[in-house]
């Protein structure tokens, strides 16, 4: 008995399913992708807030009653930036502002405000960095 009916593989499906595969392979590469962006985005986010805090832990030394002159001290109002050594200006904290961990550069400005009616200030502290492509 022959089979004449032998069906094989012809070369356009093997493209057909070829296609359909990268195509496959492109979208959950994407998800990898946009998975690592994710994480080293939050990643920069919590090392910016470690440094905000640790920036920001020298001004409290400022606030003392014994050395208060609303002028000279490092709460005076307005937006302060330091050089990267964080020099020797009183508007300064001890802590340089500008850091680089993990080949990220990570730069420190605070901005001291009055609240109304009071003798009281609001220090918002700002971290810029550049994040890398993934």
């Amino acid at each position: 008995m022959i089979i004449r009916n032998k069906r094989s593989t012809t070369l356009f499906e093997i493209i057909v399913a070829t296609v359909i595969f990268s195509l496959v392979i492109a979208g959950i590469l994407g998800v990898f992708v946009a998975g690592k962006r994710h994480i080293m985005h939050a990643q920069g986010r919590m090392t910016s807030s470690e440094i905000g805090k640790l920036f920001i832990d020298p001004l409290q030394f400022s606030v003392r009653q014994d050395t208060w002159d609303n002028t000279s001290n490092g709460l005076s109002l307005g937006i302060t930036s330091c050089s990267a050594s964080g020099d020797q200006n009183p508007a300064c904290p001890s802590v340089a502002t500008q850091r680089i961990i993990n080949n990220i550069d990570y730069t420190a400005q605070y901005n001291v405000s009055a609240l109304p009616n009071t003798d009281l200030r609001k220090v918002a502290v700002r971290i810029n960095w550049d994040e890398p492509s993934p």
